[in-house]
């Protein structure tokens, strides 16, 4: 039955991906030599990411290895969504696929897609980040001396364009409107960011857009759990009491609940706003955004 749902689920690659899971669990002695046929480049590759992920619990590294040929050939990003959240969720496995991906690089859709997924997810996996960032064509992230930031201030005031800015903060590789809600649409990772045209002057917005970790909003710094089974957890803190620790999970997207005695370490890891976010950007392209978000809350 697990092999049926791994291996004969045309179409289906999240029920391959349970039976892959379900595989390495439950497979016994077996089960590596059935992921392996699974990987094989023959496979379609819906079952080689079920391969993939199922062998994230056995041999990661080798699971890496399956992941890294799989994006290689995705040009279109087509599996980023079913392969990435289970090693993000792994400890130690954005390690190991930034490893595998460095001697494999993704193909370039699929590594812009992935950033686009962890910069949703607020994840700030470095060697992994510097592996897509390679493959995507980015560079290191955009810094500015206090005179640059100071020059860009005064361009963003008489030049910027917040109608242009509207639609640039709206782009979907930016992931601003997954994150940060404007007059109650969009997301609800971030801050609301529908006033803060009006608390806050533009050099403290392109600082804390460049810099997210230097000012972080109250109720906005974020945990990372790991787990004593090896599982990481990065989100924000529901509740907490004797018994267990109450998380929303950004990689999955809902709360997950934890026992106290399952867990290995929580830490405070800051903003989930990744840095370089705005990177992508041309010059004119950030001014504008920084344009849009001064305004916001004034009246017009």
């Amino acid at each position: 039955m697990l092999s049926t749902a791994a291996f004969c689920t045309p179409e289906n690659e999240e029920l391959r991906i349970a039976g892959g899971t379900a595989l390495a669990e439950l497979g016994g002695a077996d089960a590596r030599q059935q992921l392996d046929e699974l990987a094989s480049p023959s496979r379609v590759a819906g079952e080689r990411v079920a391969a993939a992920v199922g062998f994230i619990s056995l041999d990661l590294t080798r699971a890496a290895a399956i992941g890294a040929d799989i994006l290689a050939g995705d040009s279109g990003g087509k599996h980023i969504s079913n392969l990435l959240p289970p090693f993000l969720q792994r400890q130690g496995g954005s390690t190991a696929l930034a490893s595998a991906l460095a001697a494999k690089p993704p193909a370039r859709d699929a590594a812009r897609l992935a950033l686009r997924l962890l910069n949703a997810a607020g994840r700030q996996d470095k060697e992994l980040i510097v592996s897509l960032n390679t493959a995507a064509g980015l560079g290191e992230p955009l810094r500015f001396t206090p005179a640059q930031a100071r020059e860009l201030a005064r361009e963003v005031r008489e030049l910027g364009d917040a109608r242009r800015g509207a639609d640039i903060f709206r782009r979907v590789d930016l992931g601003c409107v997954a994150c940060h809600s404007v007059n109650g649409q969009g997301g609800n990772i971030g801050p609301d960011l529908s006033a803060v045209g009006t608390a806050q002057p533009v050099d403290f917005i392109i600082g804390a857009i460049l810099d997210p970790q230097k000012e972080i909003k109250e109720g906005y710094t974020s945990l990372s759990v790991t787990t004593k089974d090896g599982e990481e957890y990065r989100g924000y803190q529901v509740r907490e009491t004797g018994d267990e620790l109450v998380l929303r999970d950004l990689v999955q997207n809902k709360e997950v609940r934890l026992r106290r005695d399952t867990i290995k370490t929580k830490n405070l890891s800051g903003s989930l706003m990744p840095t370089g976010l705005v990177d992508p950007l041309t010059r004119a392209e950030f001014r504008d955004l920084v344009r849009f978000l001064s305004e916001l809350g004034k009246p017009r």
